[in-house]
């Protein structure tokens, strides 16, 4: 049997990454929105969040994809903290 009370806690390193992948895969499937259909304005706006290069050209690619990275890693390490603070007290 899985005792749940020392299950309770999320890896730093698999929150971390596991957001970034998150972020990435969604950043390239709005770019490939915004390629495909460019009057679609929420795929302009998710894109707008990682860079202000124009959206068809390598520079938003390259930094769209870096700071998908980063801040995945960034916010998934605060929600693991958060989360195991939370855990440890019980809540």
């Amino acid at each position: 049997m899985i005792d749940i009370a020392k299950n309770r806690t999320l890896s730093l390193l698999g929150s971390a990454m596991a957001l970034s992948v998150a972020l990435v895969v969604l950043f390239v499937a709005c770019a490939i929105v915004g390629l495909v259909a460019p009057d679609l304005r929420f795929a302009h706006a998710w894109i707008g969040l990682f860079t202000t290069a124009q959206m068809n050209s390598p520079q938003a690619w390259l930094e769209g994809l870096f700071f998908s990275l980063v801040l995945g890693i960034v916010a998934g390490s605060i929600f693991a903290a958060v989360h195991n603070a939370v855990a440890a007290r019980g809540l």
